[in-house]
Order: C-alpha cells, then sequence, then structure tokens
C-alpha cells in the first residue's frame, strides 16, 4: 500500500483518503473533502475530530485498500 499520490490529484467529491499531514509526516489522517460553504479556507475534515484544515495541510493521499474478498475470510480460519 505505498501508492501516495499529490494531493493536487485528490478526490474532492466527499470520500474518506487517507493522508500524510504536512507539519506531521509520520501522521495520517482520514480525511474527506467537505467545505461547509463555499470559499471555506479549511476544507478537509478529519474523521476521528471536528478538526477541518486548510488546502495546503497534506502534501499525498491514497485510496482506502478493497476489502478483502469473503473467501480469502474462509481461507484465514
Amino acid at each position: 500500500m505505498d501508492n501516495w499520490r499529490s494531493m493536487d490529484r485528490a478526490p474532492q467529491d466527499g470520500r474518506w483518503i487517507i493522508a500524510i499531514n504536512r507539519h506531521e509526516p509520520d501522521t495520517r489522517a482520514v480525511i474527506r473533502w467537505d467545505p461547509e460553504r463555499f470559499g471555506d479556507a479549511r476544507p478537509w475534515h478529519v474523521a476521528s475530530c471536528r478538526h477541518s484544515y486548510p488546502t495546503d495541510a497534506f502534501t499525498d493521499w491514497m485510496p482506502f485498500p478493497d476489502l478483502p474478498c469473503a473467501d480469502d475470510k474462509e481461507a484465514a480460519k
């Protein structure tokens, strides 16, 4: 899971993504684009709290991996 992408290509459709914080590069955040109004200066919202961040707060992103297949779960048992 090392397919990091530039934030200028991050989805802005409300889906949750994993991102790297610019000021804490060892920290990952689950975020989504959700401007409350047109021109919101802090459109990136974090899943684990009520904080929001400006457009340049994160450097890279990646989508969540696909869920494992039901067959894979059974094989793991």
